[in-house]
């Protein structure tokens, strides 16, 4: 491993591209103009449109609140300012139905069964397309209790709410989240993520029994509430025994501080949801933003707030996000009738009163963002677990329109889009305000780190492409890690590399040219840990032509811990880069059952047919992108460490289950690990093979379970793959 002289300074570029979010494929134009239902597309890209065609998403609902399958383009009517307008484009986006109890569960779920059951339903196409979800914790504005709250109910949903495709992230306010904040299926990134959340919020270093909130430095301060501020300087003076002068200069004092706190906080809060908002425009599809907060203070008088929030819905226009705003303070209740709180009595009832209007006034932005992008308020209410629900089923499926406008006017996001069913009365139609469109004045540079422009050099262009925010794919490159745990060496980090030869640079190479590649590879742990490595790789002129896909592989040792690992390539004929990312958790190692990562590839075409697990471990070439052919053979591998083996030989069994949209569609019959094909027995190698020629083209999940069966102690580890 060659250790890389910058690796400072790739840190602070990583850091500072992972403040937002995650990787995802690139959102391109819509299509041309057309009445009929294009050909099918992959289920994960959005439609795209030209720019002479607006397209906006729709959500539409029943009585139930659930939203309305099987509609079709005769069946909407359109209206811009009040004027019908023609359809040209329309398309449901349909996400995955919702797992029936008896399809089996998700991975990880259950407990192990040694029988094969009977095949799982058929699982439709469209089931491989997931949700992307954002929950964006305003951890300056939540109250310590509620944000403890929000934490477990982001941890049930973790736990039992996520479904196998789903991508997933944690966002803050204050960024304390670190390089976490990405979108993930990985649950361990997510939990790790939960726990950094704490309470970032800038309250008064005393407020004694007469607390202001920013409300009500706002109702004195901008308002010039007369009562409140009567109200203030009375009981200050009661609680501090001195005059009214004193205590009504300590009031002014307060309310400026207060005020102070709550615009630089709201400023804070809505700067941070925008740079969500264009972060994402790369992300195909419609995104679901979560916005958990305590409310705030929109006063124009007082700030630009305002104008920040229409600036926010309207990029959620143009990138495809709906917003459900949760207000986490649940259910109001009257503070003056706390008797903990001993307040100063309000012989007035102002105070009182002023409960009401702080309400209403701290939830009305959230009912503009949620208004304005098509989503909802969820006010009122103690239960996150029920939101995030009825808020999921409600827009994870929509219906994508587009239409030609007939001057500038209509593009423009003041123009009123209303959408109906005809002849169902019973159908709620929810359009957002503004339209979804190519983002232009963010799309530049949406890495979030230096581009790595033709004047930089080649290494700043490489380490650019390592840093940026999303997988550069003008260069595709796949990545597949794991780690095992080795007798000499501990434990190590395997990397597994992938390019095809004919994505190299189209000039002719002559027989005796070669196509090199600059690679660059770090993993970065939560403690700011890095380690990384530097390669060069060369592809002749033959295996470009013949397209074949070049592999190589790297080794790094490890302490246990959680690790991103990003790989970037250069091809130094064109200057093109690449990159790609992982997640890896990997864990204490010592005297406990454990497993190695699993790690997969196919059968070799020319290798006999017969299987037999019991011999030793066949090789297993890595396939980095786990794509693998329909009829071809899977095959897995994985190590078991710390068998008990006391009393004669480790008895351990295995079980591997086969998820597609966690369901169940295959269980092998259980195996026991043979224990002498090695003379190590703390390190048992088990292999396997899955047969894939009955298995639908989709995205599956690979579980794996190893159980001690002297000490009863279990060990699992899961892998995805595709099936083309």
């Amino acid at each position: 491993m060659q250790r890389v002289k910058d690796c400072s300074r790739v840190l602070l570029l990583v850091a500072a591209a992972l403040c937002l979010a995650s990787p995802a494929l690139g959102q391109g134009r819509a299509p041309q103009d057309r009445k009929q239902k294009p050909t099918k597309a992959p289920p994960e890209e959005i439609v795209r449109v030209n720019s002479s065609l607006v397209q906006t998403d729709i959500t539409v609902l029943d009585k139930q609140g659930r939203f309305a399958r099987g509609l079709t383009a005769d069946q909407f009517e359109l209206f811009v300012d009040g004027r019908p307008q023609a359809i040209s484009f329309f398309e449901p986006v349909m996400a995955q139905e919702p797992i029936a109890s008896d399809q089996g569960t998700r991975p990880g779920t259950s407990e192990v069964s040694a029988t094969t059951p009977a095949p799982a339903p058929p699982v439709s196409k469209s089931a491989d397309r997931g949700r992307v979800i954002f929950f964006f914790i305003d951890d300056v504005h939540l109250a310590p209790e509620n944000l403890i709250r929000a934490r477990k109910a982001l941890l049930s949903f973790v736990e039992n709410e996520m479904r196998q495709n789903d991508q997933v992230a944690i966002v803050s306010t204050s960024g304390k989240i670190g390089f976490l904040q990405q979108l993930t299926e990985n649950r361990g990134v997510l939990r790790e993520a939960i726990a950094r959340l704490n309470n970032q919020s800038n309250p008064e270093a005393y407020a004694g029994k007469v607390p202001i909130s920013e409300y009500d430095a706002a109702q004195v301060s901008e308002h010039f509430n007369r009562e409140l501020f009567q109200y203030l300087v009375e009981a200050t003076a009661a609680e501090f025994q001195t005059d009214l002068v004193t205590a009504a200069a300590n009031v002014v004092n307060r309310v400026h501080q207060v005020g102070f706190n709550s615009r630089t906080a709201t400023s804070n809060t809505m700067g941070a949801l925008l740079g969500l908002m264009r972060s994402s425009a790369v992300l195909p599809g419609r995104k679901i933003v979560f916005f958990m907060t305590d409310g705030f203070v929109a006063d124009p008088r007082s700030s630009g707030v305002m104008e920040m929030l229409k600036l926010v819905t309207q990029t959620a226009a143009q990138v495809g996000a709906v917003i459900y705003a949760m207000d986490a303070r649940g259910t109001f209740s009257d503070p003056g009738v706390d008797a903990t709180q001993n307040r100063y009595p309000d012989f007035t009832g102002h105070v009182s009163r002023n409960l009401l209007g702080e309400s209403t006034a701290t939830q009305e932005p959230l009912q503009i963002l949620a208004a304005n992008t098509g989503g909802r308020a969820i006010i009122n209410s103690n239960s996150f677990q029920e939101g995030f629900a009825r808020a999921l089923d409600e827009s994870s499926s929509y219906y994508l329109l587009a239409w030609r406008p007939t001057n500038e006017g209509q593009q423009s996001d003041k123009s009123r889009v209303t959408v109906r069913v005809r002849n169902r009365p019973d159908l709620k139609v929810r359009v957002r305000r503004g339209f979804i469109e190519a983002p232009t004045g963010f799309a530049s540079n949406r890495d979030g780190a230096k581009s790595g422009g033709p004047t930089s050099s080649p290494d700043d262009q490489l380490r650019a492409a390592l840093a940026s925010l999303y997988p550069r794919r003008d260069l595709p490159i796949a990545l597949s890690v794991g780690y095992m745990n080795l007798l000499k060496g501990g434990t190590v980090l395997t990397a597994s590399m992938k390019i095809d030869a004919g994505t190299l640079d189209s000039i002719p190479l002559s027989d005796n040219q070669q196509a090199e590649l600059d690679v660059l590879g770090t993993a970065i742990d939560d403690r700011d840990a890095i380690a990384s490595f530097k390669q060069k790789v060369s592809i002749d002129a033959r295996a470009k032509a013949e397209n074949r896909p070049l592999l190589w592989n790297q080794q790094m040792p490890l302490a246990p811990g959680l690790y991103q690992v990003r790989v970037a390539v250069r091809e130094r004929q064109s200057g093109r880069t690449g990159s790609a990312m992982q997640w890896l958790e990997v864990p204490e190692i010592t005297s406990q059952l454990a497993m190695s990562s699993l790690f997969l590839g196919a059968r070799d075409p020319d290798e006999a047919v017969a299987v037999n697990v019991t011999a030793a471990p066949r090789p297993v070439m890595i396939n980095a992108d786990r794509h693998f052919a329909a009829g071809s053979v899977l095959r897995f591998q994985s190590y078991i460490y710390n068998a008990a083996q006391a009393g004669g030989a480790a008895e351990l069994m295995i079980q591997a289950r086969v998820f597609r949209n966690d369901v169940v569609v295959l269980t092998l019959p259980a195996a026991m690990v043979p224990a002498d094909t090695t003379s190590d027995q703390m390190r048992l190698p088990y292999w396997a093979e899955i047969a894939l020629e009955k298995f639908p083209a989709g995205k599956y999940v690979l579980e794996v379970t190893t159980i001690d069966r002297r000490t009863k102690a279990t060990a699992m580890q899961q892998a995805s793959f595709v099936v083309d």
